[in-house]
């Protein structure tokens, strides 16, 4: 196992550094006040670093920078141990908080976001998480690591780090291979989630929705943002659980629209001002309305009203 430790002054150095590990464009926030640590533990099957970064920086990885290296032989699992760490593929994030993993590929198009941050990243060999974890290609996770199996592997992944003078190539080895084997047991019950775990999902989305009403457009990877999910996991959760995120927060918006034209407290509003406060067009809450409830919302707030005030 070799051993190495840098420290970096200014963006150049860093550079450099990072494209000795994979190549791809950098940019800073505040390229005068750039400080970086990394340090890397390595062999030809495992790869362990760790940093520390003062300053802000975006990366992308390119198909040119792809074609030079593809990258495609291992996946990282990246830990913030402060900031984040976010990879965005087009529209669709995947960001680690503190307490979480992400583990994906680099061979494709992406861009990263590392803000001032503390981190550890563990580079695995794909095939050993690719015949375990199926259900994604590619793989794009984040993986819960505050509590139970995955604090766990955080706290080995930290140990194996600073234990890095005491251990020998052989028990580096052996000690990345069983922390591959539980990163995979993880990402396979993050891939194929219970159906308590499918329920919950889905009701906090509702929550969510409901409180969010009236907010505004409430795209998919805004929610999935807000509760610490990829919007991949997010859509494939709300799937299993029968139900896509459109016709669930369509759902929970003439939902919470019915209360409204059923409460006492809203009846000085129009139905028009209630549409608007669902942030639904008139015409489309009309239909809608009528298709699920059988009722247009003006019939069904004239009936509901007067059998209140019976």
């Amino acid at each position: 196992m070799r051993f190495h430790t840098w420290t970096t002054e200014d963006t150049d150095s860093w550079r450099n550094l990072s494209d000795s590990f994979l190549p791809m464009d950098h940019r800073f926030r505040t390229p005068g006040n750039w400080h970086a640590d990394l340090t890397a533990q390595e062999t030809p099957t495992y790869r362990l670093l760790r940093w520390v970064q003062q300053g802000d920086r975006i990366a992308a990885r390119t198909p040119s920078h792809i074609r030079r290296v593809a990258g495609d032989e291992h996946y990282w699992v990246v830990l913030p141990q402060s900031g984040f760490y976010s990879v965005l593929h087009g529209d669709e994030e995947t960001r680690a908080l503190p307490g979480f993993a992400s583990a994906l590929g680099m061979d494709e198009s992406c861009r990263l976001v590392v803000p001032e941050s503390e981190a550890y990243a563990i580079q695995v060999p794909r095939p050993e998480i690719d015949r375990h974890v199926r259900s994604q290609k590619p793989l794009r996770l984040v993986l819960d690591l505050d509590c139970g199996l995955g604090r766990i592997v955080n706290t080995m992944i930290r140990s194996v780090h600073a234990e890095r003078d005491n251990l020998s190539d052989h028990e580096f080895y052996a000690l990345c291979d069983r922390i591959t084997e539980l990163l995979c047991m993880i990402a396979l019950n993050d891939s194929q989630p219970s159906e308590s775990h499918l329920t919950e999902v889905a009701e906090t989305v509702r929550s969510y929705v409901r409180q969010q009403l009236g907010a505004g457009k409430l795209p998919l990877t805004a929610v999935a943002r807000a509760l610490g999910w990829s919007p991949r996991q997010l859509r494939t959760a709300l799937q299993r659980a029968g139900t896509t995120y459109r016709d669930l927060r369509h759902e929970e918006t003439l939902r919470a629209a019915r209360d409204m034209l059923q409460s006492p407290a809203w009846a000085e509003l129009s139905v028009t001002d209630i549409a608007a406060r669902a942030g639904l067009t008139p015409t489309w809450f009309s239909s809608a309305f009528k298709d699920r409830y059988g009722e247009t919302p003006r019939e069904f707030r004239r009936r509901r009203l007067a059998e209140l005030s019976q």
